[in-house]
């Protein structure tokens, strides 16, 4: 079973060789959604560790589902591993704060060449992310988002450039960001779907 879009299926065969635990399928599913995960949580973490901590108990948690037939719609199987990716984070960083998570003077753990290399491609692939939901914006927001936070330049700037009030580049902001977020969500359940 590959790895490239056109061979995906998250169909009910699928869940059935997942919930009988075929071990080419459960092999599959952890690279692929292990890929995904990883550029997900990458910059919800603070180091190596943890981010793999959490991909396998969010990999785990979902196995478990699909087994005990929490999962009986394949076309939600992508949504339902972010969700439970988010919820995993979450339980991660509240465990962290209260057991003694790591203080201002407190060294941290040095750097792990790997996830450095990551970031890099990882960082690629967002910037790639950003433009395409960036070129489905109108024209102004696609402006807009961009001089303020890729090019980083000040609102009295963009209004100036744009011409428009500060009011009117708040509401515009405002719009551009909601859509970017709504684009950017459909996007990744797209991606998780393929």
């Amino acid at each position: 079973m590959g790895d490239t879009a056109e061979e995906v299926q998250f169909d009910a065969e699928y869940l059935k060789r997942l919930r009988e635990g075929d071990a080419e399928t459960e092999s599959h599913f952890s690279r692929y959604f292990g890929k995904i995960l990883r550029l997900k949580l990458l910059n919800g973490v603070r180091s190596w560790q943890m981010l793999q901590d959490v991909m396998q108990e969010t990999l785990l948690r979902v196995l478990l589902a699909v087994r005990s037939e929490g999962i009986t719609q394949p076309a939600s199987l992508g949504a339902f591993v972010c969700a439970t990716s988010n919820h995993v984070l979450w339980e991660y960083r509240r465990m962290e704060e209260r057991y003694g998570g790591i203080t201002a003077d407190e060294v941290p753990e040095p750097a792990d060449e790997r996830m450095e290399l990551e970031r890099g491609l990882i960082t690629e692939e967002r910037k790639k992310l950003v433009e395409s939901v960036l070129a489905e914006l109108s024209p102004k927001e696609r402006t807009a988002l961009r001089k303020l936070f890729l090019e980083e330049k000040s609102k009295a700037e963009v209004c100036q450039e744009m011409q428009v009030s500060p009011e009117y580049l708040r509401v515009l902001v405002h719009r551009a960001k909601a859509s970017f977020r709504q684009k950017m969500t459909l996007y990744c359940e797209r991606l998780a779907k393929t």
